[in-house]
């Protein structure tokens, strides 16, 4: 009986199905380790020529399966080239991952000085597209003493877009090979992914939802590895590196990948904003603001960056930050950031001291006078978080009159929309207008009672609050300025409506306010509109103000 024969019939099926296909094949194909090649070709040729392609298949199967690897090498040329590669991939996927690899190196002994070495290039190519990370990390290990050469190869495959390899699977075997000893392979394959990613199309195949493979590779580092921050550490390495050239080339990767960056939490942009050098960190900036697309993404890395403790660090940001041209025009706003403070500090402002010291730093860190100036502004009109001293302090660092202005104006302005959400701290709000007062910064105080009483945001005025801060001004011996934050209030006659002036008039006759009959008659009294102003009067004598009524009419006489 013949090699064929002992399988036809209806077993020449059930092979091919087996659960474990290697054992099947190990005892139907045993005749495969004995045969001589020549004679194995002509079969297959038969099979196939007798319509029985699948017999002819697992035959090859149990040929790349049973015969040794040298023997592999040597027979390989025997074969149709479709033959060759089908063997050669078999071997390498089916066999123990070291004798794939010790197939890899002979073989690509055996293809030295013939171009293209395609058989050799076909095994690197299916171990890195087809077997386990942990496999293609031995097999690379393996490489690496013998070929590194080919170990590169493989990297590169696995990386490489056409793999079909997902972003899980390249942190996987970057683990792997680092457990493998293979650290300047593992930081390879995590160069090459990163640029592929920077610079692929947006929304390319196999990038998830909105085009953000970069999130979809943090977290599958992140999920093998919470503590390792690998993608932060790998540029944080490369920034460090004495190569100029290896350096700008990761400063331009980084301002890609953190513009491809969607909305939301970006690990990397913070990382980068709070731990690389200021030099590296402004040209990372400027390439994120060239990019018409990546000026939010600018301003998030300033963000980070403008919450370092070290203000020293600090003043050397901002001198490199005002140099740069096309950020120059940003200086202030990453003062505004400096002058914030952390984020993770809440809402407390940086302290008093830290920009004492940040303006002192400026000029021994060649900052332009510019910067210094820029920074008194920030500081005065920061006010969330701040008491009236502090801010009077502020102001007082101001050193041009024309700049004080025009700080103590927003000053004023900022402390009013301040006061007016929901849980801003009215008391806090009337010691600010004190100190204020009291050390003659009339021009911020006039700005904070215009704005609460004449918003310049679209939307109405809040009657309750206006009556509350002047029930609380009064209280605190501020009587002008309560006069003038009510006179302000009533004589706007397009915002005001009657239910706003039934709200005021009824908390500032239980105040009592001094010359409340005069306030009336000033504001309400001569309104222009008349239907408005009789309306008005209506509505105070249904609410039992009939007092406030008569003083309303009592101005027309």
């Amino acid at each position: 009986m013949t090699a064929t024969e002992g399988i036809d019939g209806a077993r020449r099926t059930d092979h091919l199905f087996q659960p474990d296909l290697t054992e099947s094949l190990n005892e139907a194909y045993a005749w495969v380790t004995r045969i001589e090649v020549p004679q194995f070709v002509g079969i297959l040729r038969r099979m196939r020529e007798e319509h029985r392609g699948a017999m002819a298949m697992r035959a090859l199967h149990a040929f790349a399966l049973r015969r040794p690897v040298d023997e592999l090498v040597e027979l390989v040329h025997h074969f149709d080239r479709r033959d060759a590669v089908m063997l050669m991939a078999t071997a390498a996927l089916s066999r123990p991952v070291g004798e794939a690899a010790e197939l890899a190196v002979m073989q690509q002994e055996a293809e030295s000085g013939s171009e293209p070495a395609t058989i050799t290039a076909s095994i690197v190519h299916d171990v890195a597209c087809q077997r386990t990370a942990f496999d293609v990390a031995v097999f690379v290990r393996v490489l690496e003493e013998r070929q590194s050469a080919l170990a590169k190869r493989t990297v590169k495959v696995f990386a490489g877009a056409g793999s079909g390899r997902t972003n899980l699977d390249k942190a996987l075997l970057h683990t792997a090979l680092r457990d493998e000893g293979c650290h300047r392979e593992a930081d390879r394959l995590l160069g090459l992914t990163l640029r592929a990613i920077a610079d692929g199309p947006p929304g390319a195949e196999g990038a998830s939802e909105g085009g953000e493979e970069i999130a979809d590779l943090a977290g599958a580092f992140q999920h093998l590895s919470p503590a390792g921050r690998v993608l932060e550490h790998w540029v944080e390495e490369r920034l460090g590196a004495s190569d100029a050239t290896e350096v700008e080339r990761t400063k331009r990767l980084v301002a890609r990948l953190i513009a491809r960056r969607g909305s939301g939490h970006d690990a990397l942009a913070e990382h980068i904003g709070r731990t690389t050098q200021p030099r590296h960190l402004v040209k990372l900036c400027a390439i994120l603001a060239k990019d018409e697309a990546s000026p939010a993404k600018c301003a998030l890395v300033r963000h980070y960056a403008a919450g370092h403790k070290n203000v020293q660090e600090l003043a050397v940001l901002v001198a490199s930050w005002h140099r740069e041209p096309v950020l120059t025009r940003t200086t202030r706003d990453l003062l505004a950031d400096i002058v914030a403070g952390p984020s993770a500090s809440g809402s407390a402002p940086r302290p008093l001291e830290e920009l004492r010291q940040l303006d002192e730093w400026l000029p021994l860190e060649d900052a332009a006078p510019e910067c210094s100036r820029l920074l008194r502004h920030a500081a005065a009109v920061r006010v969330e978080g701040r008491s009236g001293a502090d801010l009077v302090t502020l102001l007082d660092r101001v050193e041009r009159s024309r700049d004080r202005t025009r700080a103590a104006l927003e000053a004023g302005r900022r402390l009013a929309v301040a006061v007016m959400r929901a849980d801003a701290d009215r008391d806090g709000f009337v010691d600010c207008l004190r100190a204020l007062h009291d050390a003659r910064h009339s021009v911020a105080v006039r700005a904070a009672c215009r704005e609460l009483s004449d918003p310049a945001s679209p939307g109405t005025v809040d009657a309750e609050l206006v009556a509350d801060v002047a029930g609380r001004l009064l209280r605190a011996g501020l009587d002008n300025m309560a006069w003038t934050l009510l006179e302000r209030f009533l004589e706007n006659e397009q915002l005001v409506t009657r239910a706003d002036v039934v709200e005021v008039v009824g908390q500032v006759l239980e105040l009592p306010l001094p010359d409340a009959e005069l306030l009336l008659r000033a504001t309400v009294g001569r309104w222009s509109d008349v239907g408005h102003r009789d309306d008005t009067v209506a509505a105070l004598r249904a609410a039992g103000r009939s007092e406030a009524a008569e003083w309303v009419v009592k101005s027309l006489r």
